[in-house]
């Protein structure tokens, strides 16, 4: 390869990351190589752009949700830290787990299928913390759009997930920027 075709190339790859970032989907570049005896082979580079995330927690969301989608509790234990919070109350004999299975065991609540539902919404970051889904910081559900309340509908009904003066109190998770799962929590 020559200079000529590798800063192209390089020219190529910026805008493409430029491009990528502000409309915030994966890209895949699609070009040619020169190969020695002159033939162009076609190259396909495919890369994914977290848009305002960092490559762990991509990492971390794409492995949770992962692990929530197949019912793998086991799977979410490695994600699972000392300061990692799942309750309001005290902390529960067997931990987060423990706590989430008794919650499908004693109630409707399916946790596992609620964090693949949220962490595929849009999030919000809070206080260094991404968050989904991103109603996490809205106050009041009168200040939702039609759309928005659809998204919401699989979690719950305006009055189950907004409580009046206090916000947003559904299932939501935090994942900080470094990967490490912050929370994964209902209530107040």
């Amino acid at each position: 390869m020559n200079w000529s075709s590798l800063r192209s190339t390089s020219v190529r790859w910026a805008l493409l990351l430029i491009v990528g970032g502000a409309i915030g989907f994966g890209l895949s570049y699609f070009g040619r190589t020169t190969e020695p005896n002159g033939q162009g082979a076609p190259v396909v580079v495919t890369t994914t752009i977290t848009p305002g995330g960092t490559p762990a927690l991509e990492k971390t969301r794409s492995a949770l949700a992962a692990a929530a989608e197949t019912g793998d509790y086991e799977g979410l234990r490695p994600y699972i830290g000392d300061d990692f919070s799942y309750t309001f109350g005290g902390p529960v004999e067997g931990g987060p787990i423990a706590y989430w299975q008794e919650l499908e065991r004693t109630t409707g609540e399916r946790p596992l299928d609620t964090l693949v539902a949220i962490l595929q919404m849009p999030y919000t970051l809070s206080n260094g913390i991404y968050v989904w889904p991103w109603a996490y910081t809205v106050e009041d559900a009168a200040a939702l759009s039609e759309h928005e309340r659809e998204l919401l509908a699989p979690l719950g009904s305006d009055d189950e997930l907004f409580a009046g003066g206090t916000g947003y109190l559904g299932w939501r998770a935090g994942i900080r920027p470094d990967g490490t799962w912050a929370f994964f929590v209902a209530g107040d």
